[in-house]
């Protein structure tokens, strides 16, 4: 991908700033949190397909191994995908299906080896592995290639307490703001690079639109349903819901598994109109997609403000779908695009917070300031970055709505008080760039900041 649009402040290259945040410690720490026993399978599954870990991976024993084709996800018995393809060594090219587990040993202890229906496995994914070796064999007696996935997994969802100041404090307080802001924008361009990479990936394994699908429901999704918006949309893909035409929102809300709900079935103030129009397209496609159907378990509720309940998201994204051929004629223009989602509408969520809540008297926006700044942070720039459309300028001079816990964390380490904290906070791109500082720096130390590089960096913008 061509990157020379990408222009860096002069006083800090990105290979600077790269070099600085070179990890000395692996992001994936396992005693302390342990991700997989937060995460189900079906969760590492969608992370995968997704192609968040990318296309080229080491296997076990050193050979190189590139994703040509990801297959389809198997919802019958068997290995979880099928009609995959991979090219080993760049020479080799194996053909076949790929099963993954949490545990190497799983593929022995869960009886894969015995059975023929995982005899086309050509691929033995897995996250953790223990000081025996175990080899992937099929019932045929034939060696499965391993990829252990645990050096692959970007683990961003820390959630520690909140820090006290960093030895960045004293080096910081001697720079000019100026500068402090050009070191953020270097991140946060950064951080956008490497968000277009990975929509780049997720395009070549499933095509541009059904990149960019999966990337609006995970937006709409932030931040605690995004595995269940990310899994729904990988099994309603898009092209599956624009055949469908006006029965996709009722696929949507069926596969989602909130047509199935026995509580809201059973809610007096269920409306009725909207209730039978989603009916009237799913009791049809039931017997052919309830294989697919969500765990009620996925979803989060909690927690959540009334306008981001999963239902009213739900229905925005089944809004995109049915207007998806505006979505792709849209102007590279931020504001454009923004006006554009800002102007979404549909006739019952513009009244309604979830499936079972009476009506509003005034309508509401379906999609608010904040979450559309975060689409165009996380769905829209990336895309046009990936494209070599990049429109940063614009981007500049989207003012933030909100923080987050992360956000303060990172100000606590950097500046000790909030008060200077402010200043770099104003804008949608600072916040980025504190996050990527905070994921670069903060997540990688390991050793209460002794040896974390980023203090000495700043230490050398201030005296220079």
């Amino acid at each position: 991908m061509d990157k020379s649009h990408l222009k860096f402040p002069c006083f800090s290259s990105e290979s600077i700033y790269q070099q600085a945040c070179t990890r000395v410690t692996p992001l994936l720490r396992e005693p302390a949190g342990n991700l997989a026993e937060k995460w189900a399978e079906l969760e590492w599954q969608a992370m995968w397909y997704s192609g968040a870990f990318g296309t080229t991976f080491r296997t076990v024993s050193g050979a190189l191994v590139e994703i040509i084709q990801f297959g389809f996800w198997n919802r019958e018995p068997g290995p979880d995908f099928v009609h995959a393809s991979l090219r080993v060594d760049g020479e080799r090219v194996l053909e076949g299906d790929i099963e993954m587990d949490m545990h190497v040993a799983d593929w022995d202890r869960h009886g894969h080896s015995q059975n023929p229906a995982f005899d086309r496995v050509v691929l033995h994914l897995f996250l953790h592995k223990s000081g025996a070796s175990h080899f992937t064999r099929t019932a045929q007696n034939r060696e499965v290639v391993q990829i252990h996935l645990q050096s692959e997994i970007d683990l961003l969802h820390l959630h520690p307490p909140i820090a006290h100041p960093g030895r960045c404090c004293a080096p910081l307080h001697r720079v000019a703001g100026r500068t402090i802001d050009s070191l953020i924008e270097t991140a946060a361009r950064i951080r956008m690079q490497r968000k277009a990479d990975q929509l780049h990936r997720a395009a070549i394994a499933h095509g541009m639109d059904e990149a960019l699908f999966q990337a609006f429901a995970v937006a709409l999704g932030y931040k605690l349903n995004k595995i269940p918006f990310l899994v729904l949309a990988q099994r309603a893909k898009l092209q599956l819901l624009r055949d469908q035409g006006p029965a996709a929102e009722s696929l949507l809300f069926g596969v989602a598994g909130f047509l199935e709900d026995r509580k809201i079935n059973r809610t007096a103030s269920v409306d009725q109109d909207y209730w039978r129009h989603l009916w009237e397209y799913w009791w049809q496609l039931r017997s052919q997609f309830a294989h697919l159907i969500l765990r009620q378990n996925l979803w989060r509720f909690g927690m959540t403000r009334p306008s981001n309940h999963p239902h009213r998201r739900l229905g925005a994204l089944a809004e995109l779908v049915r207007r998806w051929k505006e979505v792709r004629l849209l102007s590279p223009r931020l504001e454009d695009v923004a006006e554009w989602i800002g102007g979404l509408s549909h006739p019952f969520w513009d009244h309604h917070f979830t499936l079972t809540s009476r009506p509003t008297v005034q309508p509401f926006h379906l999609l608010g300031q904040t979450r559309i700044n975060e689409i165009l942070a996380n769905v829209i720039l990336p895309m046009l970055v990936a494209t070599n459309q990049s429109d940063w300028e614009s981007y500049k001079k989207i003012r933030a709505e909100l923080s987050n816990r992360h956000l303060t964390i990172v100000c606590q380490r950097l500046f000790g008080e909030t008060g200077r904290a402010r200043e770099h906070l104003r804008f949608l791109y600072q916040q980025q760039g504190l996050l990527q500082i905070f994921e670069d720096f903060c997540l990688a130390d390991s050793t209460n900041c002794a040896g974390c590089r980023f203090p000495e960096m700043i230490a050398k913008m201030a005296d220079g």
